[in-house]
């Protein structure tokens, strides 16, 4: 037998590929050895379609089907079961920290004990990331660099595709896990893992290539040199513990228990913690990755179904038009049709997508084109209350399928009133994917769309999940929507949102650049001249609140968040040597704490501090130092930073705004934002908050309503 009849151990005891086991078998059931003992053999063909392939492949996932397709349940869960548990044992030995070593606690809060849970967790996520990092590291290391010189380019990208690009995301990842625990960074683990989310999605292509690449490795491991090499880096890897093909399932391991590992935390984290809204955030943005993943690796097979489907028909017309423009396979199978022009009924196998039905006559393995139906030009009417008399008794379950004009129609006969149930389903979610009952609620005009990049609902803010047809779109705005999410779209905005401001190449960095502030306040003005009222340059800083007393500004920061802060001209002026008007109030550990901001002339330019441990240029300078950096250096018990400006503005977004970046917030018309910051205008960006999300959006997108400044007159 040919190598190409033969199938691999896994194929059956994982059941992948259950077709190549049977086609092995075929070929043994008509060698001459057996012919010679009168035992008559089978043959099979390719499965080419969605219901065949359902009996071959990935039986692990099914329940199984009715017919054909039903196999003892039992043994599918069982060998699945033995594969994830064959999986989960790799990850667990080579990601997972050593429960008998002394745990590095980052970060620790206090002793109480359920605190005390938290940083074990807090510990498992960050060490774990490590030990992960290392294993791609191992990938790099001790199998790319040493096999590229004997394995084919080809060969290479179908096996290691995406493993250099998930190295460099990891260590990106790690680097603002590690600066989530650092004390005083003031940055929450909830951010890493929201800021990091878009990039995780190219775990999609990965995971979905996994199959493909394992398949590879036995392929290219029957030359023995290859082999050989195999064997060697594996020993050098792990003392030959683990084989590739193993060690390539752990990245699928990894991001599937990141949503594990937040919900662990979050059972951990008193709801008053100031990031547990944020973490029950970033797992939610972890489900939402993980079934982004597994509607990927669900298209792609499904891709794959529908490739093989369009090469099997003959006679197609339309060999320019891809079977994937019609959207995904719903149902496939054989029906009796009687097209009413003609009043015969003829045997067709019928493919429904979900914007056509394709029907086909059945030869041997081929299927030989006849009729391609616009399903939008046709509703379903059901026959059940009358049974036809079909000359064949196993075809009279039927009904109708009219062209809306009413100019023509169809009647369908299937063999059990069951499979009639499930065809009529198919027809009609193929109708509702056209025009999806939502659309009456709304006046957008929405279609079925493929985006062509990870694409959020404009509703919920998840990601549009699978490869093709993934959501909807509407043809007058572009705005993007799940299926079950067009019913809160809202109008269909008359006018079309400004243009866009440019978008940063680096976002998170650029925009945090402040307006350049003089240097030395003397090279606006003289000594004598200097009054807060010329500071101009201040004014749009949402920290910055003019001249205020010591007792107002304790009033106004009294019942804010700890972390609020503003910077005031004190009415008495400065007082002593070295003192500027300036002075910064803080709400920390529920009180109000008053700082007074010096000036020092250094290299003849004036510089400003709160303590000589640290001199800036600006007073612009100083503030953003310590947004970031603890006040502990200045003052003994202080460790803390500065984290809410206490002017906060209120807009209301004139116009819906679909985020292409991860640090960008979106908006939805009429919605309320609380602007944090207008660091980025010259950029033509401002930073704000909606409930507990915070990131930047474009400023012409939105209008100012009201300014808590402005309300504080009243106090």
């Amino acid at each position: 037998m040919k190598e190409s009849d033969l199938f691999e151990p896994s194929m059956l005891f994982e059941l992948t590929d259950l077709y190549r086991v049977i086609h092995t078998l075929s070929k043994l059931s008509n060698s001459p050895k057996l012919q010679r003992h009168n035992i008559e053999g089978f043959s099979i063909h390719k499965p080419r379609t969605l219901s065949q392939e359902d009996i071959y492949r990935n039986l692990n996932s099914s329940g199984g089907e009715e017919g054909a397709c039903a196999v003892d349940k039992s043994c599918v869960e069982f060998a699945h079961y033995d594969t994830q548990i064959r999986n989960e044992e790799i990850y667990q030995d080579l990601c997972c920290i050593d429960k008998h070593s002394t745990p590095v606690i980052y970060a620790p809060t206090t002793i109480n004990h359920s605190f005390e849970k938290r940083d074990y967790v807090i510990n498992e996520l960050v060490e774990t990331e490590k030990n992960y990092i290392d294993v791609l590291n191992t990938l790099l290391k001790h199998f790319i660099r040493p096999l590229t010189s004997i394995i084919k380019d080809d060969d290479m990208k179908t096996i290691f595709g995406g493993i250099k690009e998930l190295y460099e995301i990891h260590m990106g990842f790690h680097i603002q896990l590690l600066k989530a625990v650092t004390p005083g960074s003031g940055f929450k683990l909830s951010e890493a893992f929201l800021n990091w989310r878009e990039q995780f999605l190219v775990y999609g292509e990965y995971c979905a290539n996994l199959t493909k690449a394992q398949s590879r490795i036995v392929e290219i491991s029957r030359n023995e040199i290859v082999n050989q090499k195999l064997i060697k880096c594996q020993q050098e890897a792990n003392n030959g513990k683990f084989k590739l093909r193993d060690i390539l399932s752990v990245p699928m391991q990894r991001i599937l228990k990141y949503h594990l590992l937040l919900e662990k935390l979050i059972s951990e984290t008193q709801p008053n913690h100031e990031d547990f809204r944020g973490l029950e955030r970033a797992r939610e943005a972890m489900v939402d990755v993980a079934q982004y993943i597994n509607e990927v690796k669900r298209d792609s097979d499904t891709l794959q179904i529908m490739a093989d489907i369009e090469e099997s028909i003959t006679d197609w017309e339309s060999k320019q038009t891809k079977l994937t423009n019609f959207g995904r396979l719903l149902k496939d199978g054989d029906l009796r049709i009687k097209d009413h022009h003609i009043q015969k009924i003829k045997p067709r196998y019928v493919f429904i997508f979900d914007r056509v039905m394709i029907l086909c006559k059945a030869v041997r393995d081929q299927y030989s084109f006849k009729a391609c139906l616009s399903l939008a030009d046709f509703k379903v009417e059901d026959a059940s209350c009358r049974k036809t008399l079909h000359r064949d008794a196993r075809w009279n379950y039927h009904w109708y399928l009219v062209r809306k004009s009413e100019s023509t129609a169809y009647t369908l006969y299937a063999r059990t009133e069951d499979l009639k149930r499930k065809w009529i389903k198919a027809i009609q979610d193929a109708l509702d994917n056209i025009e999806p009952a939502g659309c009456r609620s709304t006046d957008h005009n929405f279609s079925m769309h493929t985006f062509d990049k990870p694409t959020t609902c404009t509703h919920c803010s998840k990601f549009l999940k699978g490869i093709i047809f993934q959501g909807y779109k509407c043809e007058k705005c572009n705005l993007a929507a799940h299926k079950m999410c067009i019913v809160n779209t809202g109008r269909c905005g008359s006018r079309q949102p400004p243009e866009l401001p440019p978008r940063p190449d680096k976002p998170e960095q650029e925009l945090s650049v402040h307006p350049i502030v003089p240097k030395s306040t003397s090279d606006v003005f003289p000594e004598s001249c200097r009054t807060w009222t010329d500071h101009g340059e201040l004014v749009e800083y949402l920290w910055f609140v003019g001249e205020m007393g010591r007792e107002k500004a304790s009033r106004l920061l009294e019942s804010q968040v700890d972390g609020t802060y503003l910077l005031r001209i004190r009415p008495q002026g400065a007082t002593h040597p070295n003192e500027t008007v300036y002075a910064l109030s803080l709400k920390a550990d529920d009180k109000v704490k008053h700082m007074k901001v010096y000036e020092k002339e250094k290299d003849g330019t004036t510089h400003f501090y709160l303590s000589e441990s640290r001199f800036f240029p600006s007073l612009v300078e100083l503030i953003n130092c310590y947004e970031h950096t603890s006040l502990i250096e200045n003052f003994n018990g202080l460790d803390v930073c500065l984290r809410w400006p206490f002017r906060r503005i209120i807009a209301v977004a004139d116009f819906d705004f679909n985020p292409a970046e991860s640090n960008q917030l979106p908006l939805r018309q009429g919605c309320q934002v609380i602007i944090l910051s207008k660091e980025g205008d010259h950029k033509g960006w401002w930073k704000g908050m909606i409930q507990d999300r915070v990131g930047f959006f474009p400023k012409v997108y939105v209008r100012e309503v009201s300014d808590t400044l402005q309300n504080s007159d009243l106090l």
